[in-house]
């Protein structure tokens, strides 16, 4: 059993995009604000965490900044102590106003999920035309010291393979960490957006020139990394068909509703926010902790069914 040290935190199931492979088209039941785990239940289960084992909180969504009061959270999951990291993944449209506060509360690193650097593209692949926003929320982050900076970008044939240059020069051009992302199958389209990390290994190869392994320190998260020897640009791939990394995951989720998984898909999850709003006894939740993790699995079972829920529903 790996040594679980990591923890999503999904603040939020609202979203300002509309992103296809995450949120369906039809319009969505939103939790209601009673369903929601508070910031000081949040922080109660932290607190019990860190002694068995936590030490970074990656806070998600949907989308994190439209939490009311982020930076607060921010602020007081930054202050628990063993806490060493706490960092954010964002779509970025609301980035240029968060920048600065997020950073003087204790935010450590941000990571923006950019599909597309085509206005058109990414208007189809997200549903809005903000492309121009979420780029000056990049632009403000790196001036306010929020680095390294990583874009994480989902790979979609037929959508936006053919920006993988782009990418890799934006990148560069900005000192950024750039991450390639398989479409993960759990939104019922099957395997018509898949593409597999390696072909675009082969593409990068191709023009770039030979790319080279990485060592990453072990826990550090799914994501492979290589340098591309011409230029010194590390990138990063997460591949969760092509390359499974069960075997070495350390991480547990928590939804925005207080359900404490050990998967993006496991189906197998419990009810933390009833039982810290019913009181139960610290070691009746270490219990509910452990049986979290002792039902992790040792390997995924991603296909190209629909999983029944949406990324937006467990914490992308």
């Amino acid at each position: 059993m790996n040594k679980i040290d990591y923890l999503r935190l999904s603040v939020t199931d609202r979203c300002n995009f509309n992103c296809f492979y995450c949120r369906p088209k039809e319009e969505l039941i939103q939790l209601p604000p009673q369903e929601i785990l508070s910031f000081e239940e949040i922080v109660k289960f932290l607190n019990l965490v860190t002694h068995w084992g936590i030490k970074q909180v990656r806070v998600t969504g949907g989308e994190p900044l439209l939490r009311r009061n982020i930076v607060s959270l921010v602020k007081m999951l930054s202050s628990v102590g063993g806490i060493e990291e706490v960092t954010m993944t964002t779509n970025g449209l609301d980035l240029a106003n968060f920048a600065l506060p997020l950073k003087e509360a204790g935010l450590s690193r941000i990571n923006v999920s950019l599909d597309s650097l085509d206005r058109r593209k990414f208007l189809e692949i997200t549903g809005c035309d903000n492309l121009r926003e979420v780029l000056r929320g990049i632009a403000e982050a790196k001036r306010c010291g929020l680095d390294p900076i990583k874009v994480n970008m989902v790979l979609l044939r037929g959508m936006n393979e053919d920006e993988i240059f782009h990418f890799v020069s934006f990148a560069l051009e900005n000192c950024l960490r750039l991450c390639f992302i398989e479409h993960m199958p759990i939104d019922g389209t099957g395997g018509r957006w898949y593409i597999s990390s390696t072909e675009i290994r082969e593409r990068i190869q191709k023009k770039w020139g030979p790319l080279e392994p990485v060592d990453s320190s072990p826990g550090t998260g799914p994501a492979r990394y290589f340098r591309i020897k011409r230029n010194e640009l590390i990138l990063g791939f997460i591949s969760p068909l092509s390359h499974p990394f069960c075997d070495s995951c350390n991480r547990l989720r928590l939804t925005a509703n207080g359900k404490l998984r050990s998967c993006l898909l496991s189906g197998f999850e419990v009810d933390l926010k009833g039982a810290l709003r019913e009181g139960i006894p610290e070691e009746e939740i270490k219990e509910l902790y452990e049986k979290v993790i002792q039902n992790k699995p040792k390997h995924h079972h991603f296909n190209f069914l629909s999983s029944g829920k949406f990324m937006f529903e467990i914490g992308g």
